[in-house]
C-alpha cells in the first residue's frame, strides 16, 4: 500500500499535464501513487494520461463523464485511495521535488495536526513569478483566516490524514468545497504549514464571472454559518444541501473574450504596481479600462491613482491588505521559474511531439 495517495482532477490540460507529471514523477519520495480522474476532457487529455500511466505504473487513470463540480472529482479519487495520505494537486500547477517527503515529515512529526499547506509561488503565464505566499505555521493565524472568509491554502498544495478526510465525508459541493472542508477539519485537529516553498500555482487569466463571484461569497457566508452551528450546537441546524443547491442557482453570465481580455490587461496592471513598475502598470490599466464588464470599472478607479505619481506608492500599499502586506513576499522583476521546473516541461513536451 503507498504512503501517500496524490489526488489529481484532470479537465482539458492537455499543455499542462506534462509539467506537473514531471514534477510528480520526480519526486524525492518513492512511496506514492497518483489518482488521475480524467473528469470529461475533450482535448486529449485522456490519451495522454493513458500513455503516462503505460510508463509509470504509480499513475492510476480513471476516465469519467464531466462530474459538473470538483468536489464529486476528488471524492472519487479519494475512493479509489490506498495511503495514508492524500495530497492535493491541481493539473495546471506544479509540485516542488521533494513536497511529498517534507509534507509527509510534518505530519509525523505534528501528530496533532491533520492537514499541512506548504508556501507557494504565484506566477501568471506571460508575466512569470510574481509572488509568493508565505503564511507562518501557526494555527490560530490560519483559523483567523477561514473566520474572516478567507483561504489560507493554496488547495492544490495540501496534504492531509486519510482517515480524517474519510471522517469529516470528503468534500461538498463546489467552489468553496475547500474552504468547506478546512472548517469542518479545523473543529477536530490543528491547521498546519510547511514553512518552505513546495508549490507553483498558475493564475488564470481569464478569472471568474461577477455571477460566480457572487455564489463563492454567499458559500462562503454559508459555510461559516455552519461552523458556527457546530460549534455551538453539535451539529448543523441549516439544511446544507438546500441551501447550497438554491445559491447554485444564482444566474451567471458567461464571460465574454473581450471580458477575458479585459481581465488579463487589469491582473497585469495590479502585478505590475505590486512590482513598482509604474509606466507598464498604467498602460495595462488603460488598455484595461477600454474593455468590458467589472475589471474596465476597476481598472478606471486604479487609473485615478496616476493623477498622484509622487505618492501613488504609498496610496498602493494602503489599499493592501494586512495579510497581503505581512504574508506575500514580491519576487523581483525578471524572476525566472526554477531550473527543475523549466527543464523537466521541456524535457516532456519534447517526447510528447516524438
Amino acid at each position: 500500500m503507498p504512503l501517500v495517495s496524490v489526488l489529481l482532477p484532470v479537465y482539458n490540460a492537455v499543455h499542462d499535464l506534462p509539467r506537473v507529471l514531471s514534477t510528480l514523477r520526480n519526486q524525492t519520495l518513492n512511496d506514492y501513487e497518483i489518482i488521475a480522474i480524467d473528469d470529461g476532457s475533450t482535448d486529449g487529455s485522456s490519451n495522454l494520461l493513458d500513455k503516462y500511466s503505460l510508463q509509470d505504473n504509480r499513475i492510476r487513470v480513471f476516465h469519467q463523464e464531466n462530474a459538473g463540480a470538483l468536489g464529486k472529482v476528488l471524492n472519487k479519487a479519494a475512493e479509489e485511495a490506498q495511503g495514508k495520505y492524500l495530497a492535493r494537486q491541481d493539473a495546471d500547477d506544479a509540485s516542488a521535488l521533494n513536497r511529498l517527503e517534507e509534507q509527509v515529515h510534518y505530519l509525523e512529526t505534528h501528530p496533532g495536526t491533520g492537514i499541512c499547506g506548504t508556501w507557494s509561488w504565484h506566477i501568471e503565464s506571460e508575466l512569470g513569478p510574481l509572488f509568493s505566499s508565505e503564511l507562518p505555521d501557526k494555527h490560530s493565524l490560519l483559523y483567523g483566516f477561514l473566520e474572516k472568509g478567507m483561504n489560507p491554502y493554496i488547495h492544490g498544495s495540501v496534504m492531509l490524514r486519510a482517515d480524517l478526510f474519510r471522517k469529516m465525508g470528503g468534500y461538498r459541493g463546489s467552489l468553496v468545497e475547500d474552504f468547506d472542508l478546512w472548517l469542518r477539519i479545523s473543529e477536530k485537529t490543528n491547521l498546519g504549514m510547511l514553512e518552505k516553498t513546495g508549490y507553483y500555482y498558475w493564475h488564470s487569466p481569464g478569472g471568474i464571472s461577477s455571477g460566480a463571484h457572487l455564489r463563492q461569497a454567499r458559500l462562503v457566508k454559508l459555510s461559516l454559518k455552519l461552523h458556527r452551528e457546530r460549534l455551538q450546537f453539535g451539529r448543523e441546524v441549516t439544511e446544507w444541501e438546500s441551501q447550497y443547491q438554491g445559491i447554485m442557482k444564482l444566474p451567471v453570465n458567461e464571460t465574454s473574450q473581450e471580458e477575458r481580455l479585459t481581465s488579463m490587461h487589469y491582473a497585469h496592471g495590479i502585478h505590475m504596481m505590486r512590482l513598482g513598475i509604474w509606466n507598464a502598470a498604467r498602460d495595462e490599466l488603460i488598455l484595461a479600462s477600454q474593455g468590458e464588464g467589472q475589471y474596465a470599472k476597476k481598472a478606471k478607479r486604479n487609473l485615478t491613482f496616476f493623477r498622484f505619481a509622487p505618492i501613488v506608492g504609498f496610496v498602493y500599499s494602503l489599499r493592501q491588505t494586512r495579510e497581503t502586506r505581512h504574508y506575500a513576499r514580491n519576487l523581483p522583476p525578471g524572476t525566472p521559474l526554477p531550473e527543475f521546473l523549466m527543464e523537466s516541461t521541456h524535457k516532456f513536451s519534447k517526447n510528447k511531439n516524438d
